[in-house]
């Protein structure tokens, strides 16, 4: 499998015009499950207007759907965030409205991707697409999160390098 969930992610974060991140402004950050989002809460001083966050969990599920193989289901994340002025109900939903739009369009970017084959992104399973609310985050920070799943065969052959 030779998708890159970071390298893609960053790429989305700079053709964004919401995001629009650049190396001299800062608006995207990687996160596991594990690390939550420490990356995000060392450097969000820095960071002004939408965010988008890579999460890469390193939750693998496998399935054996009508296949002649094992298949292996890698579980990835994009969170979208904005700043909110204030906590009140209203913001909040505004907020994450804009990135539930955001999140949209990731999805429509990644199915171009998939049909003309770009960044391995044909090995998305479009039924796993599932966007959830996410927030507060430190400052304020509201949005959405995209998560998916990849969908591929397993390998069965054996490394001997692995074995005794």
């Amino acid at each position: 499998m030779d998708y890159n969930h970071f390298a893609y992610s960053e790429m989305l974060a700079r053709k964004l015009k919401p995001i629009a991140h650049t190396d001299d402004d800062c608006h995207f950050f990687r996160a596991s499950a594990q690390t939550k989002m420490q990356e995000l809460l060392e450097n969000i001083s820095s960071a002004k207007g939408g965010v988008l966050i890579a999460v890469d969990g390193k939750i693998i599920d496998f399935s054996w759907n009508n296949s002649d193989s094992l298949m292996i289901k890698p579980t990835y994340g994009i969170v979208i965030l904005f700043p909110a002025k204030s906590t009140d109900a209203n913001t909040i939903f505004a907020v994450q409205a804009q990135a539930t739009e955001v999140a949209l369009q990731i999805i429509a970017k990644m199915m171009q991707d998939a049909n003309r084959y770009i960044s391995d992104c044909d090995k998305i399973d479009p039924e796993s697409f599932q966007i959830d609310g996410f927030g507060p985050m430190a400052d304020l920070f509201y949005g959405v999160e995209l998560s998916f799943n990849l969908d591929d065969g397993l390998n069965y052959e054996l490394k001997p390098d692995m074995w005794l």
